[in-house]
C-alpha cells in the first residue's frame, strides 16, 4: 500500500474518530437537558394529587424523543473510539434504556387511571360545593325561625342574600305569618345553588372528552417511547458484556 493511501485512510480514520466523538457529546448534553427537565417536572413531589401526576405525565411524554436521540447518539460507534473511563458511563447508560422502558410502561394505567381520578374528583367537588352552600341554606332557616322579631329576621335574611331581601318578603306582616313562608322566601336560593352545580357538572362532563383523548395521547407516547427504550437496550448488549470493561 502506498503511503499516499495510507495518508487518506489515516484521515478518514481521524474525521470519523471526530465526528464520532461530537456525535457522542451532542448525546450527553441532550441527557444533561433531559435530566434537568425531568427535575423541573417533578420538584415539587406532590404525589396522590392526581392532576400533577396527570400533568407530569404528559409533560415526561412529550419530552420522550429528547433523551432518545441522547441514547442514540452515545451509542453512536458502539465501542469503537471510546476512552477507558467512557466504558463505564457507557454501561451506565445502557441499564437506564431499561429503567426507562420499564417506567414507561408503568406510566401507562397510571395515565388512564389519574383521567378518571381527575373527572370523579371534579364532580365530587361540585357536589360537595352544592351539599355545603345548601346546609348554609338550612343553617339560616333554623336561625330565622329562632329569631323574635321581623327586625332581627329581616337583617338576618339581608346579610345573607348580601344585603337584598326576595321580592315576595312583606316586613309588613307578623312575625308567625313570615315564618310561615320561610320554604318560600329560600327556595329561589336553593335552585340557584342547583342550577350553578349542574352547570359545573355539565362543563366537567363537556371536559371529559378533552382529558380523554390526552390521555390517550400521552399512554401512546408513553407505550412508543417504552418500545424504543426497550429495542435500545436490546441493541446495547455490547456494553453490558464483561469483555467490553
Amino acid at each position: 500500500m502506498t503511503q499516499s493511501k495510507l495518508d487518506r485512510l489515516w484521515r478518514s480514520y481521524a474525521t470519523q474518530s471526530r465526528s464520532t466523538t461530537l456525535i457522542r457529546w451532542l448525546g450527553y448534553g441532550l441527557l444533561l437537558l433531559a435530566f434537568l427537565d425531568l427535575g423541573a417536572i417533578l420538584i415539587p413531589f406532590r404525589l396522590m394529587d392526581p392532576m400533577w401526576e396527570f400533568r407530569s405525565i404528559g409533560d415526561i411524554v412529550e419530552r420522550i424523543p429528547v433523551p432518545l436521540i441522547g441514547f442514540v447518539m452515545v451509542f453512536w460507534g458502539e465501542q469503537e473510539y471510546r476512552r477507558p473511563g467512557e466504558k463505564i458511563v457507557v454501561k451506565l447508560l445502557t441499564w437506564m434504556t431499561l429503567c426507562m422502558a420499564l417506567v414507561l410502561f408503568a406510566l401507562i394505567p397510571l395515565c388512564m387511571v389519574n383521567s378518571q381520578r381527575i373527572h370523579n374528583s371534579r364532580i365530587s367537588r361540585v357536589s360537595a360545593f352544592q351539599d355545603q352552600r345548601l346546609a348554609l341554606v338550612q343553617q339560616l332557616e333554623n336561625k330565622l325561625r329562632q329569631t323574635n322579631s321581623v327586625d332581627e329576621f329581616q337583617m338576618l335574611l339581608s346579610q345573607a342574600l348580601n344585603n337584598r331581601l326576595p321580592a315576595n318578603f312583606d316586613s309588613s306582616q307578623p312575625l308567625s305569618e313570615i315564618k310561615v313562608q320561610l320554604p318560600a322566601l329560600l327556595d329561589p336560593a336553593r335552585s340557584e345553588i342547583k342550577r350553578q352545580a349542574q352547570v359545573a357538572r355539565e362543563q366537567h362532563e363537556n371536559a371529559r372528552p378533552s382529558l380523554l383523548k390526552h390521555s390517550v395521547k400521552w399512554s401512546l407516547g408513553a407505550l412508543i417511547g417504552a418500545v424504543i427504550s426497550l429495542r435500545i437496550w436490546q441493541s446495547t448488549r455490547w456494553a453490558r458484556k464483561k469483555s467490553y470493561l
